[in-house]
């Protein structure tokens, strides 16, 4: 993946420390009352920033000597601080690969600058943005604290990653775009309350991270074409928000129209069939070709248009995060409102017809849209030319024991798109094939 810059969130991220912000909370609290707030006025100090902000409006009092309290709390607590086993590992693996690095963090700058000097790992990034370099309005969950970052770079937030432990941390990479990365099991330097976000990415402690980032960065995407020139232009400029050029491999299958040179122009790496071999023939050249050149992720995607980057991402997540072998884009466990009829009946078919081979029932077996670890497309032997590949693909990773699971995605069916794929003949000559081949 194009990924160009990664920011990292500090406390509950890099570095936890034995106190916990329930604690500061608790000390806070007491400085507060021996200054005469009101309780009222305390509340239950959740976040507590912002409520120092929200004290100061109301009662007059300078908001600085108010902040002084929470800064120097947390500069005690960043005394007693440590670097997350993996920490150090990741930042040095990122700027090895030539990523930019940035550090968000709603701590204080004195705070920051004190752990980051502790630790040593202040060189790692490029820029550090605290709390105390935006207005409190923009500190996240506001995005201006990220959109900060963002214009400092000029990134496009599609080729940033947010690496976080807390929903404060995704709100704003949801909100402007970016990829991102949730740390779900470091409790120690987590805040002291909870926010639900779905991240794009999830991974229990940070040494994991390092092998998620290199996977991430080693991800290749196959797009198998025949006579597309109507779609394809649109479907590369989608994943070339996300990919590098030489990571999208189109291969031209015999095609008698434009599609190769539009692929040309959109500057990816074009594989060219001198005759059509049908869509199997193109993934094993696609899928070879990946390989070849290290991926350690593979992603199949089809060149009409049928398919959304957005759910490209969703299909990547469990194979990324190591969870899974290969991961099946089920259009028939997401929305199914714009699939034809007779595609569905087809599709059930063969669905079963693969379970019988593959003795694993997928419910969209026939789907376009595949993320498989470099283990599992290695073990992969492609014989079927055309589309009994679908089937095919999956009963050879059912074969060699590689761990399938299904995500629901939302297929495109414009007319052009209706036209594609396989339907009910299609199906028919698919379970044959797939019968001769069992036999021979």
């Amino acid at each position: 993946m194009d990924v160009q810059l990664v920011v990292l969130d500090l406390d509950g991220t890099l570095i936890g420390a034995s106190m916990d912000f329930t604690k500061i909370k608790e000390k806070l609290r007491n400085k507060l009352l021996e200054e005469g707030i009101p309780e009222e006025l305390i509340g239950d100090l959740t976040p507590m920033y912002e409520t120092l902000v929200q004290i100061s409006q109301k009662t007059g009092i300078s908001f600085e000597h108010l902040h002084s309290f929470l800064v120097n709390l947390e500069v005690e607590r960043a005394k007693e601080s440590y670097l997350f086993e993996g920490a150090r590992e990741l930042l040095e693996f990122l700027k090895d690969k030539g990523l930019k690095l940035a550090l968000m963090t709603r701590s204080s700058r004195k705070a920051t600058e004190f752990t980051l000097k502790k630790h040593k790992i202040k060189e790692f990034f490029n820029l550090i943005i605290t709390r105390d370099d935006v207005s409190w309005e923009d500190v996240k969950p506001n995005n201006g604290h990220l959109k900060v970052i963002l214009d400092y770079f000029k990134v496009p937030s599609t080729k940033t990653v947010v690496v976080g432990d807390h929903g404060y941390d995704l709100i704003p990479a949801k909100a402007l775009g970016t990829l991102s990365v949730l740390i779900t099991s470091n409790e120690s330097g987590r805040m002291s309350f909870k926010i639900d976000e779905e991240a794009t990415f999830e991974v229990k402690t940070i040494k994991e991270a390092i092998g998620l980032f290199k996977r991430l960065l080693n991800t290749y995407v196959v797009v198998p074409a025949y006579n597309e020139e109507k779609t394809i232009e649109n479907v590369l400029k989608d994943l070339l928000k996300y990919f590098k050029e030489k990571e999208i491999i189109v291969v031209n299958d015999g095609s008698k129209d434009r599609t190769k040179e539009i692929a040309i122009e959109k500057g990816v790496v074009v594989l060219s069939h001198l005759v059509n071999r049908g869509l199997g023939g193109a993934l094993g050249t696609g899928i070879r070709y990946a390989l070849l050149k290290g991926a350690e992720v593979i992603i199949t995607f089809d060149a009409d248009g049928q398919h959304l980057v957005e759910d490209a991402l969703k299909v990547m997540k469990p194979v990324i995060e190591g969870k899974t072998d290969f991961a099946v884009g089920s259009r028939l466990k997401g929305d199914t409102s714009q699939m034809p009829f007779v595609k569905k009946i087809g599709n059930f078919v063969l669905d079963f017809i693969t379970s019988i081979f593959a003795k694993n029932y997928i419910a969209d077996s026939q789907s376009g849209l595949r993320c498989l670890n470099r283990q599992c497309a290695s073990k992969i032997k492609i014989t079927c030319d055309r589309y009994a590949v679908s089937s095919e693909i999956l009963i050879e990773a059912s074969r060699h024991k590689c761990k399938i699971v299904e995500v629901p995605i939302r297929a495109v069916y414009t007319e052009y798109t209706k036209k594609k794929g396989t339907n009910v003949l299609e199906g028919v000559k698919i379970a044959f094939n797939l019968l001769l081949d069992k036999l021979r």
